[in-house]
């Protein structure tokens, strides 16, 4: 897989981000979804697949491949906004100096009682399932059907 189809997956599945959520300590309580995911920028921390793939096409297959990304990918932010619009910035590091900071801007929005977040342009949206959304972390799962197999891709966020 090269480089750029890489990171496209990337940030295609990162922004398929968000569906239910659980509240890991109490003094969330205070605080709506929305404002837990829109107060501040969010970095990934594990990109999990089950069953395991062979992301970089060496012949073995991996279930956590946050680590297969180079330096330059790993500090990508999405800093999702109050007005329903979500950015992909490059972050600290940029693979190619001459990329613009910003990678993409599209839309979200929670759906099925905010259990889910739908990432895109309406009618084109990816909907990820919410696992945990906390002051420190965003959890949420995607399911998808590659070649009569599913997966399940479980990303995690920080901030």
């Amino acid at each position: 897989m090269t480089q750029f189809t890489k990171k496209a997956a990337m940030i295609i599945l990162s922004v398929a981000v968000m569906v239910g959520c659980k509240k890991d300590d109490n003094k969330n309580s205070s605080k709506s979804k929305t404002e837990l995911l829109t107060t501040g920028s969010w970095k990934q921390t594990s990109i999990y697949f089950s069953p395991a793939v062979d992301w970089d096409g060496d012949g073995h297959t991996e279930n956590e491949v946050i680590n297969l990304y180079s330096p330059c990918n790993r500090d990508d932010l999405m800093t999702f906004k109050s007005n329903g619009t979500v950015v992909s910035d490059e972050g600290t590091s940029k693979c190619d100096p001459s990329d613009p900071q910003v990678i993409e801007t599209t839309n979200w929005k929670f759906s099925d009682n905010e259990t889910k977040i739908l990432i895109g342009n309406p009618g084109e949206e990816e909907a990820a399932q919410l696992l945990e959304l906390s002051t420190t972390v965003l959890k949420v799962k995607i399911t998808m059907v590659e070649a009569g197999v599913t997966y399940t891709e479980t990303l995690t966020f920080g901030h």
